[in-house]
């Protein structure tokens, strides 16, 4: 096309856009010069079956909107009407819709209490479900289902109770209970539960073989205990970060997943909760817990990561200050160190003021010897914040190997490099690196593996470990990542940074209070000892 015909043409409509023509009461949409549709301007089945074939041809629904005269809204419900219930979901009969006799209403009672979801019951009766959940309120207020009845010769319905799974769009009903009782764990239910959670019983493996029962029976003695807490477990592994978040969740299908017969409410929830939690002591669960899964899959290699995750707090309770990575900054909160295994299961934690690995290192080792039980072999990994010498020391007397870092500046390496090929997730490649003993200040000796990239120093590695290979050694400190990792998803999906309460109370501060002048001298001696000159 030349550029006077270009120029000419500007702002003209493209040959594919849509219009519409109204020709003698008849509404004529076409793509261009081509007739797509022709319906009578009255005729409302035929305006709604052109929207959502023009959708389904590839027309976005805001120009569909426009050109038929509708808004957004209707038209993304039109079409998604359509592949769900076809034409049928297009065609509404007009006229004001027939009354349901409380004949019909007093069988759908009974379907409700045969299992029958209200969607299903909607369809049944011909109704909306909102009408259902009108007449027969919420589905799990209901008392909890009797003993499922013996065997008995067809019935004339010919429908499964409980029959498919929950249809797109369905939301009323499903809302988490808010019974006035304990939640109490179901007795016999029907052979087959409908479950939009079904494939959360995976779960249940797994807590099989950690013991699980054994567990939670120690938090709360009782079996309704035990299937509340299976409930809250199972809840979380279905992505809810905080108890509020399991409103969202169908409580007629996450209930029966730990053998209730709904999953209760937050008003029945969370005192229940804080009475288990009154009688319960954590590190002694969390250390149940940790055994039993280290039991059950051993850590073969003995490697563990240790690292700090900062959590802040924005309330009015006075806690101390720490520093912020994720926003650069310090800021009001506490410090949770996480001890994970080298597959990257979280194994345990321990909470307290902001300070630093080196400080908190210590507390959380003594929570791993307790889980992973007498005579466990250990190897502890963790970056620079904790590669101090009294964290080394206080590794050697808990008869624990470490590995870390070394920090800057990097010393020059005194033995000559070597190149190895290893071969490590089914992949081989080259490296160099040199290995040499080196005397560490206030601990001792140490192996020192350098590692060389381009012929200059990429960094070095620190450990007690004499024996191991060096390549195995510098794969362990690479897989410190799984350590991250673990705090950034979990954070992200299972909220390990939210403040679990806003109770404050008054308590006495033992800290230390830091001395000025104290520093100042300490502040000296370290000068002093920089200008003194070094022997040879």
């Amino acid at each position: 096309m030349s550029a006077a015909a270009a120029a000419i043409l500007d702002g003209m409509p493209d040959a594919r856009d849509l219009h519409l023509l109204d020709s003698g009461g008849q509404a004529v949409i076409f793509a261009g010069s081509r007739q797509l549709f022709r319906y009578p301007e009255d005729d409302t089945a035929m305006r709604n079956i052109a929207v959502a074939a023009l959708r389904q041809l590839g027309y976005g629904g805001t120009a569909v909107a426009a050109v038929m005269g509708l808004t957004p809204n209707y038209v993304a419900t039109l079409h998604q009407r359509a592949l769900r219930e076809g034409t049928a979901g297009l065609v509404r009969k007009p006229g004001r819709p027939r009354e349901t006799g409380e004949a019909s209403w007093e069988q759908a009672r009974a379907w409700r209490a045969a299992g029958v979801r209200d969607s299903e019951i909607a369809r049944r009766l011909g109704v909306n479900q909102s009408t259902v959940l009108r007449r027969l309120g919420r589905a799990h207020v209901q008392e909890a289902l009797p003993p499922a009845p013996q065997p008995q010769p067809a019935a004339a319905e010919p429908e499964a109770a409980g029959s498919g799974a929950a249809e797109p769009g369905e939301a009323a009903g499903t809302g988490p209970a808010e019974p006035g009782t304990r939640p109490q764990a179901a007795g016999l239910r029907p052979a087959a539960v409908s479950s939009r959670y079904a494939g959360a019983m995976l779960l249940h493996a797994f807590l099989a073989r950690a013991g699980a029962g054994t567990v939670l029976a120690a938090a709360g003695g009782e079996p309704q205990d035990v299937a509340l807490l299976t409930a809250v477990s199972m809840c979380f592994a279905l992505g809810a970060a905080t108890t509020e978040q399991f409103k969202h969740l169908a409580a007629a299908e996450a209930g029966p997943l730990a053998g209730l017969g709904t999953l209760p409410g937050l008003r029945v929830l969370r005192p229940e909760l804080a009475k288990i939690a009154d009688g319960t002591d954590p590190l002694k669960l969390q250390q149940m817990f940790a055994s039993a899964m280290l039991a059950a899959d051993p850590v073969i290699s003995g490697v563990y990561y240790v690292d700090d995750h900062f959590v802040p707090y924005t309330g009015a309770k006075p806690v101390a200050r720490g520093w912020n990575n994720k926003r650069g900054r310090a800021e009001r909160g506490r410090a949770d160190t996480h001890v994970t295994a080298h597959d990257g299961r979280a194994v345990c934690f321990v909470s307290g003021e902001p300070s630093g690995l080196s400080t908190t290192l210590p507390k959380a080792l003594a929570e791993l010897k307790k889980a992973a039980g007498p005579g466990a072999e250990i190897m502890l990994g963790f970056d620079r914040g904790g590669a101090y010498a009294q964290v080394f020391t206080h590794c050697r007397d808990q008869q624990v190997h470490w590995v870390t870092y070394r920090r800057a500046p990097l010393a020059v390496p005194a033995a000559l490099p070597v190149i190895t090929a290893v071969t490590y997730g089914g992949r081989t490649r080259d490296i160099t690196w040199a290995e040499e003993t080196v005397q560490l200040k206030d601990y001792g000796d140490a192996r020192q593996i350098t590692l060389f990239e381009h012929g200059n120093t990429a960094l070095q590695v620190l450990t007690s470990d004499c024996d191991a290979c060096p390549a195995d050694i510098l794969s362990w400190l690479k897989s410190r990542w799984r350590e991250e990792n673990f705090l950034k998803y979990a954070s992200e999906n299972y909220g390990i940074d939210k403040i679990c309460d806003y109770l404050a109370s008054i308590e006495t501060n033992t800290k230390l209070t830091r001395n000025p002048a104290r520093d100042q001298a300490n502040a000296a001696v370290r000068d002093a000892d920089k200008t003194q000159p070094r022997p040879a």
